[in-house]
């Protein structure tokens, strides 16, 4: 199993429901959720504003609003081509349906799953930017809590290697 981000946070969440059922899994800049109560009440309301905002607005002002996080400040050095395509797929959206899924998907409604990556049998990898201080910590933070985790830091990429370094990605992924 493989997850990016919100991918990578569902992809924790099956191997928290069954871990027998995942011998391994590779998650990509993913987040194993807040813990702190305080933390998750902010991230609850952050995510309210954003279903507001796909409410009144619509997706475009949505994807605006987005794509201008510093989360994703990195992504301009991506082909330009591909910065259009993704943003292509983002207006695309279904406004009430990603309203939904922020909604039950958030990061401050998912349960974290600490506890579930340190228990774990099967085989994980962990796959981060180097220029995403913020979930380079996160993986850092796994794999002092799970020894034998398979870390890669990719260079050159932040939140999204699928677009910012898609070659080192899929050398990274590639099975053989």
């Amino acid at each position: 199993m493989i997850g990016y981000s919100l991918g990578g946070r569902v992809a924790l969440g099956l191997l928290q429901a069954a871990p027998e059922r995942f011998r391994r899994a590779t998650l990509i800049s993913a987040h194993p959720g807040l813990t702190d109560p305080a933390a998750r009440a902010r991230r609850r309301a952050a995510d309210r504003r954003w279903i507001e905002l796909l409410r009144e607005q619509g997706i475009g002002a949505f994807v605006d609003a987005w794509e201008r996080l510093p989360l994703f400040a990195t992504q301009v050095r991506a082909a330009p081509a591909v910065l259009t395509r993704q943003r292509d797929r983002r207006l695309a959206q279904d406004p009430e349906g990603l309203a939904a899924a922020l909604a039950v998907l958030g990061l401050g409604e998912m349960p974290p799953t600490w506890t579930t990556l340190a228990r774990h049998p099967g085989r994980l990898r962990w796959i981060v930017g180097a220029d995403d201080a913020k979930f380079l910590g996160l993986a850092r933070r796994v794999a002092m809590l799970r020894p034998r985790l398979q870390l890669h830091v990719i260079p050159g990429a932040g939140h999204n290697p699928l677009i910012e370094t898609p070659a080192r990605l899929d050398a990274l992924l590639d099975p053989r």
